[in-house]
């Protein structure tokens, strides 16, 4: 049954106009980045902060209320180091680029390392729903715009990232109330998803879902809507959890239960066959 699933996905790939990625936490723990673990990386990159301050997990970092802007900081410069800059692309996003990059697509994820970028997706193909902690954002709230946290901060220096603006601090422009979807360059992504879904509306498009939770109301729940209502679209769910899939027929959605980095290397095995 798996081997027929994984080579329904491949003819699928083979056959659509265009493909829209979908990639949560899953997938992220897939790549090799874990925000919810105090796992060995996480020791090895935060384990000062562990001593501490009892830091158990990188999510608890970005939500907790840290003493001071400069031990938030601490914490937020290491971050940007080992999740994003130090980043090189796993075998599970080479293979994910590999199977999808022949076609028009469009990536949306919550998670927000920016490592699609990293590992060469288009800027104009990506909608990060719950912000990036590669970009940085005025605490102030002086503009809607956001600043490459590379150019912003100097981690040796252990200085303060400052707003050139009005020079109040900067922060992660990390936020999962819908705030950030208001900053640039966020904003516009959202605009340029639309703009690929009613692009794509009647064409054969492929929802590729990658590692996204079954109740997550950001991505999954408008993506199968709009799939229910592109009659030309299939959909695919990859999850370690039986796969709920939208209301479509059987030959137009298939949801595969399996490992996110095994399910990639047999699919890339069926393209080549």
């Amino acid at each position: 049954m798996y081997q027929t699933e994984i080579e329904c996905l491949a003819e699928m790939l083979g056959q659509a106009d265009a493909v829209v990625i979908a990639a949560s936490n899953g997938f992220d723990i897939a790549d090799g980045y874990n925000q919810f673990a105090c796992d060995e990386a996480f020791l090895r990159t935060f384990g000062d902060l562990h001593r501490d301050y009892g830091l158990m997990s990188i999510l608890q970092g970005l939500m907790a209320r840290w003493p001071s802007a400069r031990e938030r900081w601490r914490f937020l410069a290491r971050l940007i180091e080992y999740g994003y800059r130090a980043y090189a692309p796993s075998p599970v996003m080479r293979a994910l680029d590999e199977a999808t990059r022949d076609m028009p697509r469009f990536v949306v994820t919550c998670n927000c390392n920016s490592r699609f970028l990293k590992a060469g997706f288009s800027s104009d193909g990506l909608l990060e729903t719950e912000g990036s902690f590669a970009r940085l954002h005025c605490t102030a709230s002086c503009s809607q715009e956001t600043y490459d946290a590379l150019q912003m901060i100097d981690i040796a220096a252990g200085d303060l990232p400052r707003c050139p603006r009005c020079g109040a601090v900067l922060d992660a422009a990390v936020d999962d109330t819908g705030r950030i979807g208001a900053l640039e360059p966020f904003a516009a992504q959202r605009a340029r998803m639309r703009a690929f879904l009613d692009g794509h509306a009647s064409d054969r498009t492929l929802v590729l879902e990658l590692g996204v939770g079954q109740g997550n109301r950001a991505i999954k729940a408008p993506l199968m809507a709009w799939a229910e209502r592109a009659p030309g679209t299939r959909y695919v769910v990859v999850n370690r959890d039986e796969p709920v899939l939208p209301a479509l027929p059987e030959n137009r959605a298939v949801g595969i239960r399996g490992d996110l980095a095994r399910v990639l290397a047999d699919l890339g095995m069926a393209q080549n066959r």
